[in-house]
């Protein structure tokens, strides 16, 4: 078993600030964008179709997505929108399916 590796002081304030960052994409700015669904914008979160019906409802049954939703929806946006100017590795990373 190996030892884990200790941070930095530059990699923990890089941690810090991803901690901090907010994403930057929502379903609805996600959807304006993008011409998907919202099954697809659920399998996206990895939430049930009626839970994201929930976010895009007006009254008692509106939903805000969690946080974590949103990260995927901005990690979604860049790959769909920067994808070829992502490092190899991180493409590996990000769509293994692809290679």
């Amino acid at each position: 078993m190996s030892n884990p590796k200790p941070l930095t002081p530059q990699q923990l304030a890089r941690l810090r600030a991803f901690i901090s960052a907010e994403p930057l994409m929502n379903h609805q700015e996600f959807t304006s964008k993008w011409d998907v669904n919202r099954e697809l914008v659920a399998e996206i979160c990895h939430v049930d179709i009626r839970t994201c019906n929930c976010w895009f409802s007006q009254g008692f049954s509106h939903q805000d997505p969690q946080l974590y939703h949103k990260w995927y929806l901005t990690i979604a946006d860049l790959i769909l929108d920067q994808y070829e100017y992502i490092p190899e590795f991180l493409q590996i990373l990000l769509c293994p399916d692809d290679f």
